[in-house]
């Protein structure tokens, strides 16, 4: 690890500390390069930048040094992202450490190294040299272990050269921040392409760069690994021109924009939350299969007080058309899965299908052997799980866990070519973001309890169309939906893709059409679609007032609660002791 010295981030940390636990791979060195510290008094330095620069470079450096102090405060109030400014020693996981000293450009931002140096590193004889410290580095040290150097940009280098890292997306409003992995060249931050990906943009420039970081790392372990299983890099991304600027840390005037921006998204916030609006969403439905849809001409039913409607799905069966929900309760924070029934102009709520200790969603259903199947989102279980139907629709039980231990939202299955296959997103960073990874696996059956992952996972790492949305097949074909990701808001619009290739070793897809939530005046999104015969159901955000519905809503919470619990039936297996599916009325 090339590093300044032995105090390192947070993710450095985080990334020795993970590889010191791997069986396939050392970080043997710590290689650090700090510059020469030259006596020099803070008040000279600042009469040189004000002859060089002038006084407006000085004022916006300290103002986006007061930025990063505000900042600073709210990231350390948010547990997954407190430390993120921090400085942690590094210097006990990894113990052997060589100090090189580099040549300094007039910049002070690139790094070349003396011929000494360079070959003190060579003859360590290393397979790969990993840059977490500063400055742009030239020359000789790129080549100076067998597989060079590789480095992160956390920016998407193809619109997005420069730094500070994270901030211009959040500045600009963009839906995602991407980053790159790649080997270093001699061009800045056009290096050869090893991994990309992206996230959603947080509303807060700081904020932005915790999850940015958090997220990132997890894919330089997976590159890592599969360098350690191949001795080799992976192939490179074929290079492209770049007509973008050079961005640098905000000018005064920049720096006053960001701060009037975050303002107003802040006053929009506190506004919203003074008068009790809430995003909330519904059901959207359309009397035609989903190729002839026409939204605009959808009706919706009107949504119980204090709850709404989420992630439908439709089955028709014993020649009624039940449509499952979330059922997400404003008093409780949480939701279950509830049958509804849908007729020509309204529907009728049957009632709980499914109730568990922890959060439902996404009540994804398949049928196998002859028997209709749920597999819904039970994240917070830290699990995927499977529940059989034995009387429809509001009788479940627990059929199999898929997977333990994993944070996974979201997740279809679908038989194809004699192998069942779950597309699922899986949010390894523990910053609770399912919007960005998709991830695939296949097995013999739906009901396994090991599943083999695919050689490309993450299929997909971008926030705009990674999250399932829903499936739809037709005969030979099948279409996954996935969700789009908006600017600090989330399931702002649907794109449909056609799987185009399947097979063990390649996953492709093609996108065929997208929906935005342009068919009704006020609408903030569209996050899930589903169809079966001539019925076709999205669901729709917008903004409701909820907050006259709450005090009557906590006050009968219990009562509730207590009426599912006495009209439920709970069906245990041995597999998954302590857990159960319940039904009520």
């Amino acid at each position: 690890m090339l590093v300044d010295d032995e105090r390192a981030s947070k993710y450095d940390h985080d990334l020795a500390r993970w590889a010191a636990a791997q069986p396939d791979l050392e970080i043997t060195h710590l290689i650090v390069h700090a510059p020469a510290v030259r006596p020099t008094s803070r008040l000279a330095k600042l009469a040189a930048l004000m002859r060089t620069r002038g006084l407006g470079f000085l004022a916006g450096r300290a103002l986006f040094g007061l930025v990063v102090r505000a900042e600073r405060i709210v990231l350390d109030r948010r547990a997954i992202h407190r430390g993120h400014f921090a400085k942690i020693p590094i210097g006990e996981l990894v113990e052997r450490k060589i100090r090189i000293r580099p040549q300094v450009s007039k910049s002070g931002f690139t790094y070349r190294f003396s011929n000494e140096d360079v070959e003190r590193v060579r003859a360590l004889k290393l397979d790969l040299l990993i840059r977490c410290g500063s400055g742009i580095l030239r020359g000789e040290i790129l080549c100076a272990a067998r597989l060079g150097v590789i480095s992160f940009h956390h920016g998407d280098n193809r619109v997005n050269r420069g730094g500070p890292a994270g901030f211009w997306e959040a500045y600009f409003g963009w839906p995602k921040t991407g980053f790159i992995i790649q080997r270093l060249t001699e061009e800045l931050d056009g290096g050869e392409v090893l991994a990309r990906g992206a996230f959603p943009t947080q509303w807060l420039f700081s904020l932005n760069q915790a999850h940015l970081f958090a997220k990132a790392n997890v894919h330089l372990k997976s590159i890592l690994k599969r360098i350690a299983a191949n001795g080799e890099l992976p192939e490179a991304e074929p290079s492209f021109p770049y007509s973008g600027r050079l961005y640098k840390v905000p000018t005064l005037e920049q720096g006053l924009i960001y701060c009037a921006r975050v303002g107003a998204r802040l006053a929009a916030r506190a506004a919203r939350r003074v008068s009790g609006a809430r995003q909330r969403w519904g059901l959207a439905f359309v009397e035609k299969n989903w190729r002839g849809s026409v939204l605009r001409r959808a009706w919706s039913p009107k949504l119980p007080k204090g709850r709404f409607w989420a992630d439908p799905f439709l089955v028709e069966r014993d020649g009624k058309r039940l449509c499952f929900v979330e059922d997400f309760g404003y008093a409780t924070g949480r939701g279950h899965i509830t049958a509804l029934e849908v007729g020509k102009s309204g529907v009728a709520e049957i009632g709980a299908a499914l109730v568990e200790p922890f959060h439902l969603s996404f009540p994804f259903l398949f049928e196998y052997a002859g028997e209709l199947y749920m597999c819904p989102e039970s994240a917070q279980a830290r699990q995927i799980r499977i529940y059989r139907c034995t009387g429809f629709p509001l009788l479940w039980e627990l059929a199999v866990v898929a997977m333990h231990d994993v944070s996974a939202a979201d997740t279809m299955l679908f038989e194809r070519d004699q192998k069942w296959w779950m597309l699922t997103n899986i949010d390894q960073s523990g910053t609770g973001d399912h919007c960005s990874e998709l991830y695939l696996f296949f097995a013999d059956s739906p009901l396994a309890a090991s599943w083999t992952p695919h050689p490309q996972n993450p299929i997909l790492i971008d926030p705009e169309r990674a999250r399932n949305g829903g499936l739809i097949i037709e005969a030979e074909k099948i279409f996954r939906v996935g969700q789009r990701q908006g600017f600090d808001r989330y399931g702002a619009g649907l794109s449909i893709f056609e799987i185009a290739e399947l097979s063990p070793q390649i996953y492709r897809e093609e996108i065929v059409a997208e929906i935005l939530p342009d068919f009704r005046a006020g609408l903030l999104g569209v996050h899930h679609l589903s169809t079966a015969g001539s019925l076709t159901v999205v669901d729709q955000a917008s903004y409701g007032f909820v907050g006259e519905t709450l005090l009557a809503e906590r006050l009968s919470a219990t009562l509730r609660t207590a009426k599912c619990a006495g009209q439920s039936r709970a069906v245990r297996r041995e597999e998954s002791p302590g857990f159960t599916g319940q039904r009520a009325g």
